[in-house]
């Protein structure tokens, strides 16, 4: 009975994961960017968890360095080809942790 459930059912397979095109691993210059340097080094992975699930179109999550007077300054962008994707990203997930507003 299940094996007849899940044969009847369509599958939606998005054509950017299955051939692994959602994420890029630059930053293009159309990219909404959203800087998540107030995000703590060790939720950079679930930031990423959390864009590949609760978003449709194509993201980058890239360190950059950006200078500041005589100093380069590493600073870690996640990028969306959407800008719509940007600012759920800003509101779903950004605003909701503790160091975001400091």
């Amino acid at each position: 009975m299940v094996l007849l459930f899940t044969m009847t059912t369509p599958l939606k397979i998005d054509p950017r994961d299955w051939f692994e095109t959602r994420r890029i691993s630059w930053m293009p210059t159309h990219f909404a960017r959203v800087s998540i340097d107030n995000v703590d080094i060790f939720m950079h992975g679930e930031a990423e968890q959390w864009i590949q699930e609760n978003t449709a179109g194509r993201y980058s999550v890239v360190t950059c360095a950006v200078r500041q007077g005589n100093k380069l300054i590493s600073k870690v962008y996640a990028g969306f080809e959407d800008p719509a994707e940007a600012t759920y990203f800003a509101l779903g997930f950004l605003s909701k942790q503790k160091n975001f507003w400091s």
